[in-house]
């Protein structure tokens, strides 16, 4: 017969052996969700041809060093730090897969992170639920297959939002320099990093003025201004007309957000899915806002606080800035996406039923997966097929005239990276409607190729171009591509 202490000591070692077992099967349980994450940032990397910002990644990258900083300095110090990491990534190639496997790292190297931060701020059941949400996100997954800065901007803003809780819960001049750090380089993936920081300062507003640690705050704050100087000088001096594109703030591009951080896109299956998240939010947020009128918040309060901050400030202060100049786009507000998938995975809880909470649960995952699965297929911009149709089709002695400098941009240097690229080909032209040069370089071509870049058939500038080219050519053919149109014209003299 065992006696009372032996009994207790085998109890004991019962439960030890039970947590062990039961923080394995976490342990476990966190990597296949992290393996799947990595999976689905790497299916199909490289069936959709690169679009034009990704061009652009590309060039910029690839100039020679002295053009490089310049190019930074003077004009596009947006994403600087992707390009600098890019830069010597193409050494191992400028294939669709090779330059895009750059954006899967930070994509996957997040999904961990998130549990980390969903961990920190709610408990392990909800940083689980938010890992999965996030790992199956289809903006967070591609975002990570695109030659853009987006998924390393993502990857900055869980690990400044990360350190920034932890400096506030547990102040040490160590994690106010970790946090500035990671602030401060997160700044350098995208401007609007600059809001992240921004939104964690509101946060402190939930909090009792003696629970903020001021002394590693004023740390904190030296050490992201020292950051971020260098940043606002670019802005300052850089040329903003390449964003003249964006328009004034709208319900249409409120829409766009949503579907965008829900979906990465608001059609059929997105629309489903930001409805069902955005259920979730609002039952979020009206807990939130119940804990706003209590005298006594709960302890979990400013912890979401966080979490409400980091959705709703930067998108408030864009808007406030679209008064001045228009800066409101949805792919910039992907800074809200971490927000975004903890407040969806926190409010699951709110659910009372248990059969609801399952169902809220398979419904995300299930229609998360599907949208997934749909991206995979979207084309943007297909200038790989552009550049193959003209490769096969056309000959040295032709002309390829572009309406647009985008176009003549895209074409010609995707056509650098191709495959038969360094080959002789046609002289590519852009078309200036206020002079007749270009079109005194098509005397002695047999063809003429137009390349039109999302022009509507009833564009003025198309249709006298196309009055300009009958004059002495003969339209033979229209080929059509996702965003792109070539017409062929042959001489008829």
């Amino acid at each position: 017969m065992l006696s009372s202490s032996a009994f207790t000591k085998t109890e004991g070692t019962r439960e030890t052996q039970a947590d062990l077992a039961t923080a394995k099967s976490s342990s476990l349980g966190l990597w296949v969700v992290v393996a799947l994450g990595a999976v689905l940032r790497l299916i199909a990397i490289g069936y959709r041809s690169l679009w034009l910002d990704e061009i652009a990644s590309v060039v910029i990258a690839g100039l020679p060093r002295r053009a490089f900083w310049e190019m930074l300095w003077r004009h596009e110090g947006n994403m600087a730090l992707y390009y600098m990491l890019l830069r010597p990534w193409l050494y191992f190639g400028t294939s669709e897969t090779s330059v895009r496997l750059l954006s899967v790292v930070p994509g996957v190297l997040s999904v961990p992170m998130m549990y980390l931060l969903g961990r920190r701020l709610f408990d392990e059941k909800t940083a689980r639920l938010a890992t999965v949400f996030f790992a199956i996100n289809a903006c967070a997954v591609m975002s990570s297959q695109e030659a853009r800065g987006y998924s390393l901007l993502v990857l900055g803003v869980i690990v400044s939002t990360y350190f920034f809780v932890r400096l506030v819960e547990e102040p040490s001049y160590a994690l106010a320099l970790g946090y500035g750090v990671a602030a401060g380089l997160t700044f350098y993936c995208h401007y609007f990093g600059l809001l992240v920081p921004a939104a964690h300062a509101v946060s402190l507003l939930a909090l009792p003025a003696n629970r903020r640690p001021w002394k590693q705050i004023a740390l904190a704050a030296a050490v992201t201004s020292v950051f971020a100087a260098p940043v606002l000088e670019m802005i300052r001096i850089q040329d903003v007309g390449h964003l003249a594109w964006v328009p004034q703030p709208s319900w249409l591009e409120l829409y766009h957000l949503g579907a965008y951080l829900a979906a990465g896109s608001g059609k059929s299956i997105g629309a489903v899915l930001l409805a069902v998240e955005l259920v979730l939010i609002a039952l979020f947020l009206s807990r939130f806002a119940i804990e706003c009128r209590m005298r006594e918040p709960s302890p979990r309060f400013w912890r979401d606080a966080v979490v409400v901050s980091c959705l709703l400030t930067p998108f408030a202060l864009v808007l406030l800035a679209s008064l001045a100049r228009p800066v409101f786009h949805h792919r910039f507000l992907i800074v809200c996406l971490p927000a975004w998938v903890l407040m969806t995975a926190a409010a699951v809880d709110e659910i009372r039923w248990r059969s609801w909470r399952v169902g809220t649960i398979a419904a995300v995952c299930v229609l998360s997966l599907a949208s997934v699965v749909t991206a995979y297929t979207r084309v943007q911009e297909n200038w790989r097929g552009v550049v193959r149709f003209l490769m096969a089709q056309t000959n040295p002695q032709d002309r390829v005239l572009y309406y647009q400098g985008d176009g003549f941009f895209a074409a010609e240097n995707y056509r650098n990276w191709s495959d038969g690229g360094a080959a002789k080909r046609p002289t590519g032209i852009i078309v200036d409607l206020r002079n007749s040069e270009w079109e005194k370089q098509l005397e002695g071509a047999p063809r003429v190729w137009l390349v039109l870049y999302r022009v509507k058939p009833d564009d003025p500038a198309l249709l006298a171009i196309d009055e300009r080219l009958r004059a002495a050519h003969t339209m033979e053919g229209i080929a059509p591509f996702r965003a792109v149109t070539v017409i062929q014209y042959r001489n008829s003299r």
